[in-house]
Formats: structure tokens, sequence, C-alpha cells
């Protein structure tokens, strides 16, 4: 299909499905993945995941985390730091733990067992993120926990996947490696909220002193996306950077209304789109694959050991064990750092063909699922919240 066609055919399916996902009270996100599917391989067969496609991906996770960080409240960001670091432990420690112990009730090998492990402890912070936004709850407690815990597990998927990669190549760890990775993180972190900070925020000033009057706009873009690199190129998946890019900025984007209109659109309008119908389009439903039990056994020890990770995590912090249980329902997606582990251990022999194929359906089903669980909880609990209140809590922003 001509490129110009495939674009066009992603953007009228996608946003005709998410519109429709929307107005019967789902996720758009969802209908945007059932575009993908809808044209990949899983059924017409109309469109592959091309490397254009993959850049136009990428870009939409850049944009869509560095929305987060614009629309994220700093202060309501740091007063949950304590109860999102420690329901980033949980939920990896969790989950590793089921993976293991999973992965030895089914006979594999120790290096399939750590990656089983391994993939389960990742959050996708995009569909995180997606859903919090979608549902306007970015900025309530239980939305900052969630998302500083999928920053964090997203970290620390890194270097779990470091982890993997030297034990397969070498038989055992290198100490040196992962030290190194490890402070390539910290620096990049702590050098972004110092000197970093200073210097994006003096760029970003500079722009709106040129007469070129979309010039603040056509900046704020490049600090996202080379900020992106930069944290990509240390070791860190994009989105970290993205984020964190975001957060710098977010006071004087906010600040600026037809600014933070046009990023919106920017990222929603295209690039957003196409990160989620990328995901459909990985979707090739062989029959041997959906109906396999392994395919079953990991979709329950996925959604169940994130779940119980982002509850056991976040329940002293928010006192209230609705509210933690969706904690554990925001983090329990699986995405793109997941299946960058499962090509990567499928690439060096780690793991077999059908192995490979389970985790991709498993992470596919725990996207679709996740944000379903989540409106779910915010529901519910705005339903016992009204008695008390008189009406609708506060909603957050989008």
């Amino acid at each position: 299909m001509d490129p110009i066609v495939t674009i066009v055919a992603i953007l009228v399916l996608a946003k005709a499905f998410g519109e429709l996902l929307e107005r019967i009270g789902y996720p758009p996100m969802i209908g945007e993945i059932g575009a993908g599917i809808i044209l990949g391989p899983g059924i017409l067969g109309l469109v592959t995941l091309n490397d254009t496609l993959e850049i136009f991906s990428t870009i939409g996770v850049i944009a869509l985390l560095f929305i987060s960080g614009v629309e994220m409240n700093p202060k309501a960001f740091a007063a949950a730091r304590n109860a999102a670091a420690v329901t980033a432990a949980a939920g990896v420690i969790v989950p590793f733990a089921t993976g293991f112990a999973g992965g030895r009730l089914l006979g594999f090998t120790f290096i399939e067992q750590l990656f089983l492990a391994t993939v389960l402890s990742i959050t996708s912070i995009g569909v995180a993120v997606r859903t919090l936004i979608d549902l306007r709850r970015l900025n309530t407690l239980v939305g900052t926990t969630i998302v500083g815990a999928a920053v964090v597990d997203d970290i620390i998927g890194i270097v779990l996947l470091g982890i993997l990669s030297s034990i397969a190549l070498t038989g055992g760890v290198e100490a040196a490696t992962l030290a190194t990775t490890i402070a390539l993180s910290l620096f990049f972190i702590a050098f972004a909220f110092t000197g970093g900070k200073r210097l994006v925020s003096w760029i970003f000033v500079r722009s709106r002193r040129m007469k070129t009057h979309e010039m603040p706009y056509a900046v704020a873009i490049i600090i996202a996306l080379a900020t992106a690199a930069a944290a990509h190129a240390l070791g860190l998946h994009y989105a970290v950077g993205a984020f964190i890019a975001g957060l710098i900025l977010g006071p004087r984007i906010r600040n600026d209304r037809s600014l933070f209109d046009g990023i919106l659109d920017f990222g929603f309008g295209f690039f957003v789109t196409f990160f989620f119908a990328s995901i459909g389009l990985l979707f090739v439903p062989a029959p041997a694959t959906l109906i396999s039990p392994l395919v079953a056994l990991l979709f329950v020890l996925a959604i169940a050991s994130k779940t119980a990770g982002g509850y056991l995590g976040s329940i002293h912090y928010l006192g209230d064990h609705l509210r933690a249980i969706t904690v554990g329902f925001g983090i329990s997606a699986r995405g793109e750092i997941a299946l960058v582990v499962a090509q990567t251990s499928l690439a060096a022999g780690i793991i077999t063909r059908s192995i490979y194929s389970a985790v991709v359906v498993m992470v596919i089903a725990t996207i679709l699922l996740a944000p379903l669980l989540m409106k779910w909880g915010f529901r519910v609990h705005e339903k016992r919240e009204e008695p008390a209140t008189g009406g609708r809590p506060s909603a957050g922003t989008r």
C-alpha cells in the first residue's frame, strides 16, 4: 500500500474507532489499537509495521510522555514521590517473584524464568499516562502515584534487560556494565533537574524573543525530542527523557494556552495515534497461540501480580483499599519495553518462538484490559464519594 494511503487509512480508522469507543464510555486508545489489529496482519493484512510507522510510533510515545509531563502538577507529583517509589518497588518485586515461580512450575530453564520475571516486572508508562489523561485523573493522588511508579519501573526494566542480556551473552552478570548503566541513568536524571533544567529554561525563554511567532512551539518540540534522544543514548527509554522535559517546561507552557493547545493537537491529533495503532499491528492471532494455556496463564499472572504489587506498595499512603487497587490496575499494562525485551530475547536465543508469541498476546491483552479496570476503579470510587461530597469529585486536568 502507498505510504500516504497507509497513513490516511490508519488515521481514519483509528480516529473513527476512538470516537466510537469514547461515545460509549471507553478510552479511545482501545479503538486506536483495534484499528491496528483490523488493518494489520491479524485480520485484513493491509498494513505492516515498517520503519516509517515505527518512527511515527516512537515520536508518538515521546509526544505522549512530554504532554503528560507538561500537564503534571509538580507539587502533586512531588507529594506522591514516596508512594510512587514504594509502589514501584513492590510493583517490581511481586511480579518478578511471580515470574520466577511461574516459570519454574512450567518447566522453564533458568534463563527463561529470568526472562518471564523481567517481562512481568515492566509497566507500560505510555498506556498508564494516556488512560489517566483520557479519564482526567492525571493530577489526582492515584494518578501521580501511578505515573511516578511507572517511570521508576521503566528505569528498572532497562536495568533488568541489561542483566538478562549479560547472562545470555556471557553466562553471568558483568558488574561493571551493570554499574555503568545505573550510574548513567542516575546522572541523567540528576543533571536534567539541575544544569539541564536551567539550560532548557534559558533556551525556551530566548525562543519567545524571536520574531517568528511559532518559534516557542518548535523549540518545545525540539527540546522534547532532544531530551528523549539523550535519555536513549544513555540507555534509558525515550519516554523517560520526554517526561522529564515536560515536567521542566510544564509551568511555562501551561501559561500560554495557545502553545499548550498546539502541543496537545501535535500529540493526540497525529503521532500518539500511531503509537497505539502500532501495538495492534503487532497482533497476529495464530490459532495455536490464542488457545495455548501458556497465554492464559501469562495473562493471569501479569494482571494479578502487578495489581497485588501496586496495592501493597500504595495502601499505606493512600489509606483506601479501592484506590490502592486502582493503582495496581494502573501499572498492570505491559507495553513497549516488554516488547523490546521479548524481541531482544528471541533474537539472542533466550526464548523460543512459542514463548515470544504468547508474551506478545499477553502484552496486548493487558493493554486492552488495564484501562477498563482503571475506569471501573475510578467510577466506583466516585460513586462512593458522592454522598459525602454532594457531587463529583475534582477530575484533575487534561
